[in-house]
């Protein structure tokens, strides 16, 4: 089974150092597999949709339409008691009791005081790579919860021009916040994950726009619509996060990684050719990796014994060595990313421990930060799903 999918394009070749380092970066693409395999037996995903203020915004809404009947049912009993009244009896009245000719009074309409969401568009946005949208299978499920908003602030900046003279500029913020609830339960009913973005990470901050005034300040500042706005912006961002935990945890994704392969540049003095070269091979077999990993697999291995011979021949004490210890750092460098990808783990683990203990610059180590990290969870997610 094909579990690395990478494409490379070559992203950028930067010009030498003092010590004559090359660096290509590419950016890989790859399909890495779930840390947290579901049954592979599950083939399909259903997405159930609530959201709490909806609920509300409907009960207010019923409500709002059976009191504008009551208003309506009143003005006409009134209308036709007030009708069925002689002239002088509706003069009289409206001397001495102040009544005048019944009016429509209809209650005013609620307002949104968040978005409503239409559950399609949001279902529609949740996608686990590798399962088709139809029920019997998986089901995750998105709970949108309130909308959290602080009462606006209002702020002034003074500024002061060369004259000395002081003007302000008036603006208002707020603090808001919109959890959303996920959960995934398999078809046997067991959940496997039920967790809410935006619970814990506190309220953002939005600040309107400058202002000279206030009262511009207040005509800009509409509460409905910067709450619906605030309110799409929180879920559609909670909803990319939910997509992101769903695929790296329970399904065979793809993701994205930058790599450097590092080399020198040949010169009058000192010949690099067989590192350039290699670096160009790997480079290259890397890009068959898509249509043929064996392939590919049998190029990056054809690159390990140039970088091992080369090491072979480092000298740690010579700066002007040929391949002295900050050349010999980044070489380590190449041979563990080449050992990662061809998910050689213990052989990566061998040189991490090698080029830690000896004299390399410290700018390969620092390189190689989250290098380490990325091997093991690589190692973990091979073993979880063996």
């Amino acid at each position: 089974m094909r579990y690395l999918i990478v494409f490379f394009s070559l992203f950028m070749a930067t010009g030498v150092s003092a010590q004559k380092i090359k660096r290509e970066t590419v950016q890989v693409n790859y399909i890495s597999r779930p840390s947290e395999p579901i049954p592979s037996d599950i083939t399909s995903l259903d997405v159930t949709v609530s959201q709490i203020y909806r609920l509300e915004y409907e009960a207010e809404m019923e409500q709002w339409e059976a009191d504008k009947e009551m208003a309506r049912k009143n003005f006409e009993s009134e209308s036709e008691a007030y009708n069925s009244k002689g002239t002088g009896s509706k003069i009289l009245e409206r001397a001495l009791l102040n009544e005048k000719k019944p009016t429509l009074v209809l209650p005013a309409q609620p307002v949104k005081r968040e978005r409503i969401f239409e559950h399609g568009v949001v279902s529609a946005k949740i996608n686990m790579e590798g399962l088709t949208k139809a029920s019997g299978g998986a089901v995750v499920g998105i709970e949108i919860q309130s909308f959290e908003g602080s009462d606006p602030v209002d702020s002034r900046l003074e500024n002061k021009d060369k004259e000395g003279n002081i003007s302000y500029k008036h603006y208002r913020s707020m603090k808001y916040r919109q959890p959303v609830r996920y959960t995934l339960t398999l078809p046997d009913g067991s959940i496997v994950i039920d967790e809410v973005i935006g619970s814990s990470e506190g309220y953002m901050t939005h600040s309107s726009n400058k202002y000279a005034s206030t009262s511009a300040l207040n005509k800009s500042w509409n509460q409905s619509s910067i709450n619906d706005q605030l309110s799409r912006a929180a879920v559609e961002a909670a909803l990319v996060s939910i997509n992101v935990v769903l695929n790296d945890r329970y399904c065979f994704s793809k993701k994205t990684r930058s790599m450097t392969i590092y080399h020198a540049k040949t010169t009058k003095k000192v010949d690099y050719t067989e590192l350039s070269n290699t670096a160009l091979d790997m480079q290259m077999a890397m890009e068959k990796y898509f249509d043929n990993q064996e392939a590919a697999m049998e190029g990056i291995r054809a690159c390990v014994p140039v970088w091992e011979t080369a090491l072979e021949g480092a000298d740690f004490e010579n700066k002007k060595a040929r391949i002295n210890k900050k050349m010999a750092g980044f070489l380590y460098l190449n041979l563990i990313q080449a050992n990662i990808w061809l998910e050689e783990y213990d052989a990566a683990d061998q040189l991490f421990d090698e080029m830690r203990r000896l004299d390399t610059k410290k700018s390969a180590e620092g390189t190689a930060k989250g290098l380490d990290s990325f091997s093991e969870d690589q190692r973990r997610r091979k073993e979880v799903n063996s």
